[in-house]
């Protein structure tokens, strides 16, 4: 069956607020390209041996690409002027469709229900991050413009001392501006939440973990963050069935048996009696979980990050309790 096109006027008409906001930000923040030529289009599709999404069609038509916020995200073209090709992008799903790349080195795919998913390279597991292709655009233009001042150049106090990470604050902004523009993204969900834990506001953390885990369930991140902070709160009542979601949602053995020694900690925390079950699991899912966590505590301490040694820590004592841990890792030959 052909596809229907989109009419010219209503496409046109389909990024209004995306042309806005490349109207009225200062010059260069947003690099949209002229309109794909349908030949172009055509050249694409069949090099990649199917059809592109209709919303992915539709931009393309009216912009082959764009670089937004100097490269903070691409999104890829067909044609020579493209900011990057679309035949390039690494595409290993056939229900996917890979179209985007971010700073940080995060993919943008669009899966077969319209969802823009965002992953990092070679993970399995996939977030939510847009309901559809435009709200994510909008979404994705609004969160990165509250970084940069009218010059077009970072804003004053976004970024952290080390200017490694934006400020709990403006990452709230961030994050509750894109949720504004689409409500459904549960990336933006857990952004906020993160957000949250970082400003010490735990309580609204929790209930934005658990929003963003009811709209993305096959996303094991926001139930861990969930389970992470309400053990923070000495809740493991309320940990211990975040963390098993989170296992259960995971893609591989030992991301799964990580996962299962939280939930381990938490049902010894809560003095619940399924701390045996949940401990024969993770050992079941890796085999070398106890070495493993033996090693993380080791690398942490050499690095003097006692945050992540305590947390080894814990988790090796709730899977393997009496299990000491070497100050230094063992040299090993190559």
């Amino acid at each position: 069956m052909a596809r229907r096109k989109r009419p010219a006027a209503r496409e046109a008409a389909f990024f209004d607020r995306f042309r806005s906001a490349i109207a009225r930000l200062p010059a260069g923040l947003i690099r949209a390209l002229p309109p794909a030529e349908p030949e172009a289009l055509a050249r694409a599709e069949a090099a990649l041996g199917r059809p592109l999404p209709d919303a992915f069609t539709s931009f393309l038509r009216s912009f082959d690409g764009a670089d937004l916020f100097h490269e903070s995200v691409v999104i890829a073209g067909v044609g020579p002027g493209a900011p990057r090709a679309l035949t390039e992008l690494p595409q290993e799903r056939a229900d996917e469709l890979v179209f985007a790349e971010a700073l940080s080195g995060d993919f943008y795919a669009l899966d077969a229900a319209g969802r823009v998913l965002r992953f990092d390279p070679g993970a399995e597991e996939r977030a939510i991050a847009g309901s559809t292709f435009d709200r994510w655009l909008d979404a994705t233009v609004a969160r990165e413009q509250l970084l940069f001042g009218p010059d077009g150049e970072y804003a004053a106090d976004v970024f952290d001392p080390a200017g490694q990470e934006v400020v709990p604050t403006i990452a709230l902004r961030q994050a509750e501006r894109a949720l504004k523009l689409d409500p459904g993204a549960a990336d933006s969900e857990h952004a906020r939440g993160l957000a949250l834990a970082r400003l010490g506001r735990r309580d609204a953390a929790l209930a934005a973990f658990e929003a963003a885990s009811a709209l993305d369930p096959g996303n094991p991140w926001p139930p861990f963050d969930l389970g992470r902070t309400a053990l923070a709160m000495n809740k493991p009542a309320i940990a211990l069935p975040a963390f098993r979601r989170a296992a259960s949602a995971a893609n591989d053995g030992a991301t799964t048996a990580r996962l299962l020694a939280w939930a381990v900690r938490a049902a010894v925390a809560a003095d619940d009696d399924s701390a045996a079950t949940l401990r024969a699991e993770a050992i079941a899912k890796d085999a070398q979980l106890v070495e493993h966590l033996t090693r993380s505590a080791s690398a942490a301490g050499e690095d003097a990050d006692d945050e992540a040694r305590d947390e080894a820590i814990a988790l090796l004592e709730a899977v393997a309790p009496g299990t000491s841990v070497p100050r230094r890792l063992p040299v090993i030959p190559h």
